[in-house]
């Protein structure tokens, strides 16, 4: 054969090759499953389990429920799991919708707003003059799995209830609550109820404490 018939033929054949590498490239996203290998990221909310007990004295009052304040370690969006005693990991692929301060503002405010304990919640200065304000912090908010086969929900949340007597601000009620509740293993949606369960009874509980304060 002639040579430069030769070389014709074995150009056309690695062009043909390279072509077909392209297609091959152009096709092969279609092909993959991506889900499989990237998981979709899920966003949660957090809610209380049910609704406050209804005080029968509706207190002549204005309660402001100032920002919430989280510990540094629980800022973000991402959840937060404890691996042992020292470890802890952040999760990428499931985290709360909104930042976890607003949120729990929001679900205090409705909480008290529900109870009947005052005239009006709000979250709000300026436009109603509030006789108390509750401050709140929380200092841990995060999946427990340092013991692998009892894996936890924990929520911690300290409490304080000032008073403006126009004056001066005083402080009337302190309290902290650490709620512990168990989960199944590697189930996203068992923690976030387990944080739910946890919310409610605090909420409950330091109702109740509002309840015997305020006259």
């Amino acid at each position: 054969m002639n040579t430069s018939l030769l070389n014709v033929h074995k150009y056309s054949i690695i062009k043909s090759q390279y072509f077909y590498i392209i297609v091959m490239l152009m096709f092969l996203p279609s092909c993959l499953n991506t889900k499989s290998i990237y998981p979709e990221k899920r966003y949660f909310l957090l809610e209380t389990t049910k609704k406050p007990q209804q005080e029968n004295k509706k207190r002549p009052y204005v309660l402001r429920i100032s920002k919430l304040r989280m510990s540094p370690a629980y800022k973000g969006k991402g959840f937060i799991y404890k691996k042992n005693e020292t470890t802890y990991e952040t999760d990428f692929y499931n985290e709360f919708l909104v930042s976890p301060d607003d949120m729990l503002a929001e679900i205090i405010r409705k909480w008290f707003d529900l109870s009947g304990l005052f005239t009006r919640v709000t979250c709000s200065s300026g436009h109603f003059k509030e006789k108390y304000i509750l401050e709140a912090a929380v200092t841990a908010l995060h999946g427990d799995y340092s013991d692998r086969k009892k894996p936890i929900a924990v929520l911690d949340i300290q409490f304080f209830l000032v008073e403006d007597n126009s004056l001066s601000y005083n402080l009337i009620l302190q309290k902290s609550y650490t709620k512990k509740v168990n989960i199944d293993k590697h189930r996203t949606l068992s923690l976030v109820k387990g944080w739910n369960i946890a919310l409610t009874q605090i909420l409950s509980d330091f109702q109740a404490e509002i309840s015997k304060k305020i006259k």
